[in-house]
């Protein structure tokens, strides 16, 4: 006989969840938590712990130190061993919630006032349809470099730093003189890096009109030369260097690639143009970041505290002021994009940046982070996508994205389906029945 449990056991879940944070309140008794960063300075790590502890005494932070070239791996070890940290940052939070790290935060998010302060256009991206496993921990924006060397050689009007992606195509066409080894547009980056990855909405793959729009206009600007697409013999022949650096009108970095070096100066040095920092004139009015977003554990003994020194850590607006003061004091580049709808931190992030990052924080659009973090089975369609070679088919048109946006739809959203099943966070009604 089969007994219909699963929606008692669903509404009990519900309670139990909502009955278990009515708010968010924070012992008095010593307690231990752990933390631990990627690509955050060790001591600014610590200086921001140390402001915790000032507000909370009774709580003791350990942070643990990771190389970064081996923290997933390191990660890893330390789940297994059942001494995952109580917060931890994660590149693929969709993985954490795989692997049973990660806690489910949406109450937090209901019961913390501080958590409205967070920028929409994050947590229009931060979920995992509509459930919330993170905090947004560091912004790490992309930021289009305008080549005023160029620009000067030909005579041409700089770009408005409110230029649309209307505007960028009609200017880094009208600039591009290939004949000259001079490129609209460098770096050739594919369209992930203008916005959502194969135009995901935080549902479903869509591959939509303006994915196609994109690859469209990127394949064609490679055949045609607009873009940047030397190869390393055409750089030795031309400018003596495989590494060469060709030059472009228009750029997109990111502190992965080197950014810091167009907005401290030292790369004007080694080329001898002049550069300008201007954010990304995307379709989407959005400018892209590579954000890290930091988890919880699942298994942790103190969830409230845990969540508090999420938010003392990364996001609030402690965390941004001190990390503010730390980079300026210790003469670091800093170009990060508050994570936070504040003023005060708005204020104080332009007064201590670098002259050079005026026009990018005076004209920016909201923040949009990458969406791997939080795309079910996003590296299963990348090596599909990349590896299988779908841009060169663009390329050489054996394709077009409009023709193949169909079966690319139907089968990465089938890779996403996949990813859904056995996650209990994700069980359905039918996945709770059970039967004797």
């Amino acid at each position: 006989m089969k007994k219909f449990v699963s929606l008692f056991l669903a509404l009990v879940m519900v309670f139990c969840a909502t009955a278990s944070l009515a708010e968010i309140e924070i012992t008095t008794e010593e307690i231990t938590l752990t933390y631990v960063s990627c690509d955050e300075d060790y001591e600014l790590t610590c200086a921001l712990a140390d402001q915790f502890e000032e507000k909370y005494p009774n709580i003791t932070v350990e942070v643990l130190e990771m190389d970064s070239s081996t923290y997933v791996e390191s990660l890893s070890n330390l789940a297994a061993e059942q001494k995952l940290p109580d917060v931890f940052w994660m590149d693929n939070v969709c993985d954490a919630v795989a692997n049973g790290w990660a806690l489910l935060l949406d109450d937090f998010y209901a019961n913390d006032p501080d958590a409205q302060m967070i920028s929409q256009s994050i947590l229009d991206v931060a979920q995992i349809r509509g459930k919330r496993f993170s905090v947004p921990a560091k912004s790490r924006p992309i930021i289009a470099v305008v080549n005023k060397t160029v620009f000067d050689q030909y005579n041409m009007e700089l770009p408005d730093p409110d230029w649309t992606w209307e505007d960028f195509v009609q200017i880094a066409e009208e600039i591009a003189h290939p004949e000259d080894y001079v490129f609209g547009y460098g770096n050739n980056m594919t369209v992930e890096y203008w916005m959502p990855r194969h135009e995901y909405d935080g549902n479903s793959y869509t591959m939509g009109e303006t994915w196609q729009m994109l690859e469209e206009t990127f394949a064609d600007w490679r055949v045609r030369g607009i873009a940047e697409n030397m190869t390393a013999d055409e750089k030795i022949a031309v400018l003596g260097d495989a590494g060469a650096y060709p030059f472009s009108a228009i750029n997109l970095q990111s502190s992965i690639w080197g950014a810091a070096g167009f907005i401290d100066g030292s790369m004007a040095q080694q080329t001898g143009c002049e550069f300008l920092i201007y954010p990304v004139p995307g379709p989407m009015n959005t400018n892209p970041d590579e954000t890290w977003f930091a988890c919880i554990s699942k298994g942790t003994k103190y969830p409230n505290e845990a969540w508090e020194l999420a938010k003392w850590m990364n996001w609030n607006k402690e965390a941004h002021l001190l990390r503010n003061k730390w980079y300026q004091e210790n003469e670091i580049v800093q170009f990060a994009l508050p994570l936070i709808d504040d003023e005060d931190v708005w204020a104080d992030t332009k007064a201590r940046a670098l002259p050079s990052m005026e026009t990018f924080y005076n004209h920016v659009k909201p923040l949009a982070p990458r969406i791997d973090p939080h795309a079910p089975a996003i590296l299963w369609v990348n090596v599909m996508f990349y590896f299988g070679g779908v841009p060169q088919k663009f390329a050489n048109g054996e394709t077009t994205p409009a023709d193949i946006a169909p079966q690319l739809r139907e089968e990465y959203n089938g890779y996403m389906e996949d990813w859904f099943v056995g996650i209990p966070e994700f069980a359905t009604a039918t996945d709770l029945d059970v039967t004797e």
